[in-house]
């Protein structure tokens, strides 16, 4: 029972110990969430041949499999998809693509 004792109390002196770390930490971090909110870029795409429940799933995958594209909200009633992306990684015409690769093709709206 001691041995369990001594061994959570020198864990806890080991985790108490390991909080300033913790902070100095967090603003490089921040700085490099910062940089990479600068990086993205959003785009918005007309995909008028979404006619069934499934196609907005279908349409999201595959954008979403672009490499580089961070997110993507598909709006089926606007039959639109915004995506947001890095453009160092990918275009705006590789999206476009994927989704017509995937049966639904898209266009960009600028």
């Amino acid at each position: 029972m001691k041995r369990l004792l001594f061994a959570t109390a020198g864990l806890l002196a080991i985790g108490v110990s390991g909080f300033p770390l913790i902070g100095s930490i967090s603003s490089p971090a921040l700085v490099s969430v910062a940089q990479a909110a600068e990086t993205e870029q959003t785009a918005t795409f007309d995909v008028p041949s979404m006619t069934c429940a499934l196609c907005p799933v279908t349409v999201r995958k595959a954008m979403e499999g672009v490499e580089g594209v961070k997110s993507v909200t598909v709006d089926f009633d606007a039959r639109t998809a915004t995506v947001t992306f890095d453009p160092s990684m990918t275009t705006i015409e590789a999206i476009a693509t994927a989704s017509a690769n995937a049966g639904y093709p898209a266009k960009h709206i600028l």
